[in-house]
């Protein structure tokens, strides 16, 4: 029976009150080399119930940075309330489906879930803390009508001073941070930016062979609270979802201009909505080789480090690695980061890669295996999804990844051969989950965790200091 048919819209329970052996909790810590630094964030998991509280229907597993809040108010009229955590979540539903969520947005549901893909989750109401439980509300899609009196490209400025600002240490020294910083458009206050990013060495494949800049290799996560009561999610440069007149945004890619970096943190940030066609069909679309895998990852020549936690445990990864084609040319660099969960009931034995490829024609931006988005040559494939088998752990990690079109692929640029690609490689069900039990782990060197489950996650935008310390 479906779980959708007895609630419109459908609610849901999460909760850890139960002894169930699902439950997961594991904090992050701002340095993890002392067990007494500030909380950071946290990963978790928890049984999903039906609205009755009677049945077990799901489990929900993700991680969440939280914010100090103490010297950056929500806004310039200085309101006391909390800003929200930015949080990476996925609900198992078993044979029913699955939610991938950024925050509370739903970038992509399977199975029964399907519809909601691209719509919101726009309850999620905590009813216990100690025990936790929630009630949550499914909604189909429903994007606010653009305002049509907004401008089509927007400016505002955020700065360091104000802010706020906590390094993420780990044994070889700073591997991220956490930030919040205040919004400024025409000298006056308007929001605040907050996010979390991890580092990774410089790549000379990125910058100097592919030609990628400084602006272009900013990678990160982190959300624009306005106060007028709006707000705006960005992947990367992407911005995967916006409210009020920041919707006719969706989909473009943020500019990012540093003005100053010492004393203070400034840099200066444009939104275009829109995007030049004429250049888009100027770029020919990627052809894919029929009867062969689009790319290999190795981690011959990667970067692989453990995120742990102060007791030494590890708790997920940062890596780096090479990217070639089919024929064995180098294309690219992957790179991403993840944290590790258990298998439990629902789940499957998974390694979701939220990451980012910067490619010779083009970028991939990939959240939990869906390709949120994808710019020059490999547009075509934004909304579809990719699936990674793994070929070899030991000496040499090694993979190889298919690229599938989005299922209802309606786009005048997208060719015969891709749709050729993406009819025969199966059903949309079978799309969406090809061989993840096999999906990459440990990417950068090869050290075999069979045993453990992960949700990988791009490596997010670091406010105020990841351009200047990975590209100086």
């Amino acid at each position: 029976m479906s779980l959708l048919v007895d609630s419109s819209p459908p609610q849901f329970i999460v909760t850890n009150d139960t002894n169930s052996s699902t439950l997961f909790y594991q904090p992050i810590h701002a340095n993890s080399t002392d067990p007494q630094s500030r909380v950071i964030g946290e990963l978790y998991q928890d049984i999903i119930l039906d609205a009755s509280g009677n049945n077990r229907v799901g489990t929900h597993q993700g991680f969440a940075f939280n914010f100090d809040n103490s010297s950056t108010p929500y806004n310039a009229n200085a309101r006391s309330d909390p800003t929200p955590f930015l949080s990476k979540d996925i609900l198992f539903f078993g044979n029913a489906g699955e939610l991938n969520l950024i925050d509370t947005y739903i970038l992509s549901g399977s199975g029964d879930f399907e519809k909601f893909s691209g719509g919101y989750t726009l309850e999620w109401k905590t009813v216990s803390d100690n025990p936790y439980i929630a009630e949550i509300s499914l909604f189909e899609s429903n994007v606010t009508n653009e305002d049509q009196t907004v401008l089509d490209e927007l400016a505002f400025r955020i700065t360091s001073e104000g802010g706020a600002y906590t390094p993420i240490v780990g044994e070889e020294g700073q591997i991220g941070q956490v930030f919040q910083n205040p919004v400024f458009q025409h000298g006056d206050q308007i929001g605040i930016n907050q996010g979390y990013g991890f580092l990774f060495p410089d790549d000379p494949h990125i910058s100097d062979t592919l030609g990628y800049t400084a602006l272009e290799l900013v990678m990160g996560n982190r959300q624009f609270l306005f106060d007028d009561g709006n707000q705006m999610t960005v992947l990367n440069t992407l911005v995967v979802e916006a409210s009020g007149p920041y919707s006719k945004f969706i989909g473009t890619d943020l500019n990012q201009k540093i003005i100053e970096a010492d004393p203070n943190f400034m840099a200066d940030i444009t939104l275009t909505a829109a995007v030049d066609a004429d250049d888009e069909e100027q770029i020919e679309l990627y052809t894919p080789t029929e009867g062969t895998y689009d790319f290999k990852i190795t981690s011959d020549g990667g970067y692989y480090a453990a995120i742990n936690n102060p007791e030494g445990g590890q708790i997920g990864e940062r890596f780096q690695n090479p990217v070639f084609s089919s024929t064995g040319e180098r294309v690219g660099t992957n790179q991403g980061y993840g944290f590790n969960f258990p298998l439990v009931e629902y789940t499957r034995a998974i390694a979701q890669g939220n990451r980012i490829f910067y490619l010779d024609g083009g970028t991939l931006n990939v959240f939990n295996g869906i390709i949120a988005g994808a710019t020059g040559k490999y547009r075509a494939y934004k909304g579809g999804r990719f699936s990674e088998k793994i070929v070899s752990y030991n000496p040499v990690f090694e993979s190889e990844i298919t690229l599938v079109l989005p299922a209802s692929n309606s786009k005048s640029d997208s060719n015969d051969q891709a749709k050729e690609k993406s009819d025969k490689g199966g059903s949309e069900e079978t799309d969406s989950s090809i061989e993840e039990d096999e999906m990459t782990k440990d990417e950068g060197v090869g050290e075999d965790k069979a045993s453990s489950s992960r949700i990988f996650v791009l490596s997010p935008m670091i406010g105020l200091v990841l351009a200047l310390l990975c590209f100086a």
